[in-house]
C-alpha cells in the first residue's frame, strides 16, 4: 500500500510546534558575534509536529564525491566526518524551540542552545539566546501538500525473524522530504574526548584512529541524512545527502506500508541491503493537505502601510529562498 493510502489510527494530540515553524527550510545565511557570516554552507530544515530534521554540507563543489574502499584515513575520511545530519524532538515552550532524543551523525551536540524564533513572510529569524549567532531561514515550500513526519523505531527481518531497535525518520512537506537512518550498530571508541564542554569524542578524531579497522570505519560513516524533491505520489528523489553518492537516487520506497493495529503506527515491509525487513513508525504528524503558505499575518494598520507606501516598498521586491 503506499504511505498516503494508509488509514491510521490516531490518538488526539496537541502540536508543539507551531503551523508557521512547518515546513521545509534552507539557510540563506548565519551571522556571528564576531561579525563574521556564512552564506555558502549548504543547510536544511525539515519540521513536522514534533520531528526535527537538518542537514549541513560544504559547497557542492567541495563535498566528497567517494569514499576511498579501504576506508583509509587521511583528509577525504575526515572531510566526510565534519558533515552534519541528524534528527530530534522539538519542542515548543516559553517562545524557544529545543531538541532532545534523536540520533546524529556527530557523537557530540554541536548545537547546544535552544533557538528564539519568528517568521515573517517566507524569512524565519533563528537567534541564539547567547548572542552567538543569527540565523536567516527560508521557507521552500510555496503550495498545500501533504506533512507527515513518521520516526522509525524498531526493525524486524522477516526472513530470520531477527527483531532490533532502530532509530530514524522520515519528514514529508509538499514538494520536499527528508529521510534519517542510524548507524545500524552502536558507536564504541577509545578515542579521547577533545571538545570543550563536550562528553563525547569527535567523529573526526574517532574516524583517525589508527587502530580501527576499515570495518569499523564503513560503520562509523554509515548514517543517512538526505533530502528529496518530487511529490508524495511518484516518489522523491534525493538532491542533498550526507553521501552524495546517494543523489539522484529514490529517497524512500513510499509502497509497502500498512496500518497498525496500534494507535500512531504504520509499518513498512521492504527491501534493503538484500534483505526482507519491516519497519516500525511511529506518527508524529499525518495532514494529507497542509498549507504551507509563504505569507504570514501582520496588522490591519501594517496592511494599509505597505499598500500606502507601495510605489516605494514593492520597487524591486522579490521572493528570496
Amino acid at each position: 500500500m503506499h504511505l498516503l493510502h494508509c488509514s491510521p489510527i490516531l490518538k488526539t494530540t496537541e502540536t508543539r510546534v507551531p503551523p508557521w515553524m512547518q515546513g521545509a527550510f534552507q539557510r540563506r545565511c548565519i551571522s556571528f558575534a564576531d561579525g563574521y557570516s556564512d552564506i555558502d554552507t549548504r543547510v536544511f530544515w525539515l519540521q513536522s509536529d514534533n520531528l526535527t530534521i537538518d542537514l549541513r554540507l560544504p559547497r557542492l563543489t567541495e563535498q566528497l564525491q567517494t569514499v576511498p574502499e579501504d576506508y583509509a584515513i587521511p583528509a577525504t575520511l575526515a572531510q566526510r566526518a565534519d558533515y552534519e545530519g541528524w534528527y530530534a524532538h522539538a519542542q515548543w515552550q516559553n517562545q524557544q524551540l529545543s531538541w532532545h532524543d534523536g540520533c546524529a551523525y556527530q557523537l557530540h551536540n554541536r548545537w547546544p542552545e535552544p533557538a528564539l524564533l519568528q517568521r515573517i513572510g517566507n524569512c524565519m529569524v533563528e537567534f541564539a539566546p547567547s548572542g552567538a549567532y543569527v540565523e536567516d531561514w527560508r521557507l521552500l515550500n510555496n503550495n498545500s501538500g501533504p506533512l507527515i513526519g513518521l520516526e522509525l523505531e524498531s526493525e524486524r527481518d522477516l526472513d530470520s525473524g531477527e527483531h532490533r531497535p532502530r532509530q530514524g525518520a522520515l519528514i514529508i512537506c509538499g514538494d520536499y522530504a527528508g529521510l534519517v537512518i542510524d548507524r545500524a550498530q552502536p558507536v564504541q571508541t577509545t578515542a579521547p574526548v577533545q571538545a570543550q564542554h563536550s562528553t563525547e569524542p569527535l567523529l573526526c578524531d574517532v574516524i583517525a584512529d589508527p587502530s580501527l579497522t576499515a570495518e569499523q570505519r564503513h560503520r562509523l560513516m554509515d548514517f543517512e541524512t538526505s533530502i528529496g524533491v518530487g511529490n508524495s505520489q511518484q516518489g522523491y528523489r534525493v538532491v542533498h545527502a550526507l553521501n552524495s553518492e546517494r543523489c539522484g537516487e529514490p529517497l524512500i520506497d513510499l509502497s509497502g506500508f500498512m496500518d497498525s493495529d496500534e494507535a500512531d503506527i504504520v509499518l513498512q515491509q521492504t527491501r534493503h541491503d538484500g534483505r526482507n525487513i519491516e519497519r516500525r513508525f511511529r506518527i508524529d504528524s499525518w495532514y494529507p493537505q497542509f498549507d504551507f503558505s509563504a505569507a504570514t499575518p501582520c496588522s490591519t494598520d501594517a496592511i494599509e502601510w505597505m499598500r500606502k507606501e507601495e510605489p516605494t516598498l514593492a520597487r524591486y521586491k522579490q521572493i528570496l529562498i
